[in-house]
């Protein structure tokens, strides 16, 4: 089910979560829409969508409601992030910004 959530923006140029289990993320696209309203960079849009494409795929991997998303649930998906490892990339997915490489820890 995670992958069947994507994202696209429309002929507005509104990014929006689409996919099978979309209709559960209303609230993902509401927010993308205000941000459009907002007249926010479609860069900044378009940043914010895939953030939380990752984050509803993550929801929806772990069986958890949006409605149920707490401090917890926050922090244990920024542990999944700092945790994953990426194809391509040595170590976890931290980046140092003072020497511009990738920590291992």
């Amino acid at each position: 089910m995670t992958k069947e959530l994507s994202v696209a923006v429309d002929d507005d140029g509104v990014w929006q979560l689409r996919g099978t289990a979309a209709n559960e993320f209303g609230l993902v696209n509401e927010f993308l829409g205000y941000l459009a309203d907002r007249n926010f960079s479609p860069r900044t849009c378009r940043a914010y969508a895939y953030d939380l494409l990752a984050f509803a795929r993550w929801l929806a991997g772990g069986e958890v409601a949006l409605v149920e998303v707490n401090v917890d649930v926050l922090l244990r998906f920024l542990t999944a992030c700092r945790e994953a490892t990426l194809p391509g990339r040595p170590g976890r997915n931290v980046y140092s910004i003072r020497d511009g490489r990738y920590e291992i820890t």
